[in-house]
């Protein structure tokens, strides 16, 4: 249920126009996944090995049955958060969550972009 691959090739997508100039490139990634919790991280780091890119995708999946009683996972809630560090050393962060995957209308909300200190929120 996680996210299919991500490209990271692909860090500029969703990256407004407007800061395309004031982000720090990345110029390697690494990729962390966790199956059993649906959830993939993506980190770009710069020249220097410091997080300068981030896009971090999960899937929260409720047990239930079929028509037949079969037991089967469905996706309930997707949220996919990506940040991507400017030059003055914020964050641009960009918050995509899908609920109601279940449903005929599913239902999408986003957040932002908008500037922090940090490119995930406090706990």
């Amino acid at each position: 249920m996680a996210e299919a691959a991500i490209d990271p090739l692909a860090w500029l997508d969703e990256l407004p126009p407007a800061f395309a100039s004031q982000v720090v490139p990345p110029v390697r990634y690494e990729s962390h996944e966790d199956g059993p919790a649906h959830a993939r991280m993506v980190l770009g780091l710069d020249a220097q090995g410091q997080r300068c890119y981030l896009r971090h995708t999960h899937t929260v999946t409720e047990d239930c049955f079929d028509i037949d009683e079969f037991p089967l996972e469905v996706a309930v809630m997707r949220e996919r958060r990506i940040a991507w560090r400017l030059s003055d050393g914020q964050w641009l962060t960009l918050l995509d969550r899908m609920d109601r995957l279940e449903s005929c209308h599913p239902r999408l909300v986003r957040e932002g972009p908008h500037r922090s200190h940090s490119p995930l929120p406090s706990p």
